[in-house]
C-alpha cells in the first residue's frame, strides 16, 4: 500500500453479472474524488465495496491508511451519505445526529458533540423537529451533522443532488464544497452530472462498465479526454474526424473537411496520413464579425455560415457550417450582441490548445 490517505488497488468483484474490474484509485486528506459514469456503469457499487458492503475478490482498500479490505462496514470509519440522505423519521434532528454515534461505536470523547455539531451546522433551532418538517437544505446539514458526529476517515456520498430542483441542487452543492474544505476529511462523490464535479472535484474517476477508462484532474480530464467515449459522456460538443497532413512546428496539421487546422501535438499516434478523432469544447470556439477577426499567426481562423442558433438559458448553441458542422456555445448576451442569425456569415477563432487529439478505437 501507498501513503496515500485512501486507496483502492486492482479492487474486482462480481455481483450477478456485473463486475468491477481492477480499479485503481488514490486521494489524499482534504482532496474530493468524483465518481463519473452512466447508470450501470459501477459508481454505487464502488462506494458500497470501499465501505465494506461488498466482499472484494482481488485488490485491497485503505482508508486513513490502514488496511481494512477484510474489515467488517462498523471497523471502516465512513460516513456514508445516500441520495435520500437516510434519515430516521420517528427521530427528531438531534436524535438523528446523537444516533450517527451509537450506531458508529464513536470514540468515547467525541471532539464534537451531537450539540456542537447543531451549533456548527446552523441548526440548533431545529433540534426537536422531525424530517418530514425539514427543507432539502436542512436535511442535508442533519446527515452531514449526523456522518461527522462519527468522526470519519473518509466520506462516501451517493449521488445526494439527484431528486432536487436545480436552484437547491446549486445551493446545497456550495454549502457542501464548503464544508468539505473546512473539515478536511477526504470524500468520494457519486454523480452523473458534470457541474458536480467540476464544481466539488480535485480528481475525476470516469467509469464505464465497471472499469475505469480515464483517471487524473478535474480540469485536465475535461480538457483532455482519453477517447471518444469519455468526450462524449463529458459533454464535449465537437468530436471531429480528421486526418494527419504534417507538422508545423510543435503543432500538427489536421484536414477537417476542406479546412486543415492547427493543434498542439499531445503524445504519440499523431503521423502522417493517420486518422484521428479531435475534441474541441464549444466554448472555445470563438465567433467575430468578419470585419473583426484578430490578425496574427499561431492560431486556427476560418469564416462560416450559421446553420442555427439555439438559446439555452445564460448560453447560446450556434451551430456553424465549416464545410463540417461545428457547435460553438457563448453566453446569450455575447451572442445578442454580435446579432447571430441563420444564414449569418462569421468570422471563427479557435487556438490550438484547445483541439485535443484523440486516439479512433
Amino acid at each position: 500500500m501507498t501513503a496515500s490517505e485512501i486507496r483502492v488497488e486492482n479492487l474486482s468483484l462480481r455481483l450477478g453479472d456485473f463486475q468491477l474490474r481492477g480499479l485503481d484509485f488514490s486521494l489524499d486528506r482534504g482532496e474530493i474524488l468524483v465518481l463519473l459514469g452512466p447508470n450501470g456503469a459501477g459508481k454505487s457499487v464502488t462506494l458500497e465495496a470501499i465501505a465494506g458492503f461488498h466482499r472484494c475478490e482481488t485488490g485491497r482498500v485503505a482508508i486513513g491508511g490502514r488496511e481494512v479490505t477484510r474489515e467488517p462496514p462498523e471497523r471502516r470509519n465512513v460516513g456514508f451519505l445516500f441520495q435520500n440522505f437516510a434519515l430516521f423519521p420517528h427521530l427528531t434532528v438531534l436524535q438523528n445526529i446523537a444516533f450517527g454515534r451509537h450506531a458508529a461505536r464513536a470514540r468515547p470523547t467525541p471532539r464534537r458533540s451531537a450539540g456542537d455539531l447543531l451549533q456548527d451546522f446552523g441548526i440548533a433551532h431545529l433540534a426537536s423537529r422531525h424530517p418530514e418538517d425539514l427543507s432539502p437544505g436542512e436535511k442535508q446539514r442533519t446527515a452531514l451533522a449526523r456522518a461527522l458526529v462519527t468522526e470519519p476517515a473518509l466520506f462516501l456520498f451517493d449521488e445526494p443532488f439527484s431528486a432536487l430542483d436545480l436552484r437547491t441542487r446549486d445551493q446545497l452543492r456550495d454549502e457542501l464544497h464548503r464544508f468539505l474544505r473546512s473539515t478536511g476529511i477526504p470524500t468520494i462523490f457519486v454523480t452523473h452530472d458534470h457541474t458536480d464535479a467540476m464544481v466539488l472535484a480535485d480528481k475525476v474517476v470516469v467509469m464505464r462498465q465497471g472499469s475505469v477508462v480515464q483517471a487524473g484532474g478535474t480540469a485536465d480530464v475535461f480538457r483532455r479526454p482519453a477517447n471518444p467515449f469519455v468526450a462524449e459522456f463529458l459533454g464535449v460538443e465537437n468530436v471531429l474526424s480528421g486526418r494527419v497532413e504534417g507538422r508545423s512546428g510543435e503543432h500538427v496539421k489536421l484536414a477537417i473537411g476542406r479546412q486543415v487546422l492547427l493543434a498542439v501535438a499531445n503524445g504519440e499516434g499523431a503521423l502522417s496520413g493517420s486518422e484521428m478523432l479531435v475534441a474541441i469544447r464549444g466554448e472555445n470556439v470563438d465567433l467575430h464579425p468578419l470585419d473583426q477577426l484578430p490578425s496574427g499567426a499561431g492560431s486556427n481562423r476560418f469564416t462560416a455560415r450559421i446553420a442555427a442558433v439555439t438559446p439555452a438559458g445564460i448560453l447560446c448553441r450556434v451551430t456553424l457550417d465549416c464545410g463540417f458542422v461545428l457547435q460553438g456555445s457563448l453566453m446569450t448576451r455575447r451572442a445578442r450582441d454580435l446579432g447571430l442569425a441563420p444564414g449569418q456569415t462569421v468570422a471563427v477563432e479557435i487556438d490550438p490548445a484547445a483541439l485535443h487529439l484523440v486516439p479512433r478505437g
